[in-house]
């Protein structure tokens, strides 16, 4: 199995849960609870055995802990931790990402959606994911834009979450699982037909 398809074989409602209990883990701030999801979303997302995926989670963790503060977040650094995450998938699967600009493009849709939290009228952070998309995966960008939508929609049903005050049962938390599930299934569609 090459590279591509390694890190395309996530399972979508898996993703999407993982996904959902890592917003709300860093909305709460949570930090001990956020690097565990995200052992389990990295290494689900990104095909990381449990050793390969603790590390990455603890880049992706420790790059959104810089990213968390606001409006005093700090971007360099938590491009600093992307950079390293990159190389370690590069090392894991043998690609040949640029990780100064994969890690850009990532923590850049991180800045949009934050521009635009809670804002319906998303298609900005629409494009920034399907930049982030297209790098990642090394797909066509055309490809991922109902991956790239729906999850977006998915972010904004987190969005109007955490704006009625984070409540721990919420039907905005199931919605925001299903988008973000009906976007990995268009995501997973999309890598396996090229």
């Amino acid at each position: 199995m090459n590279a591509k398809n390694a890190m395309a074989t996530f399972d979508p409602a898996r993703l999407a849960r993982y996904e959902k209990e890592n917003y709300v883990a860093y909305y709460h701030r949570e930090w001990l609870k956020l690097l565990r999801v995200s052992v389990r979303m990295v290494g689900e997302a990104f095909g990381l055995n449990v050793w390969q995926a603790i590390v990455a989670a603890y880049l992706v963790a420790r790059a959104e802990i810089a990213f968390a503060p606001f409006p005093n977040n700090d971007i360099p650094r938590a491009e600093i931790f992307m950079r390293r995450f990159y190389r370690l998938l590069n090392r894991v699967h043998g690609l040949h990402l640029d990780v100064e600009q994969a890690a850009r493009v990532d923590v850049n849709w991180w800045i949009v959606h934050r521009k635009l939290f809670g804002n319906p009228n998303n298609a900005e952070l629409v494009d920034a994911l399907q930049q982030y998309y297209a790098l990642a995966y090394h797909a066509k960008p055309a490809a991922l834009h109902d991956a790239a939508k729906h999850r977006a929609l998915g972010m904004l049903y987190s969005d109007q979450w955490v704006n009625a005050g984070k409540p721990a049962q919420s039907p905005l938390l199931e919605k925001e699982e299903e988008e973000l599930r009906i976007g990995y299934v268009a995501l997973r569609a999309a890598l396996n037909s090229e």
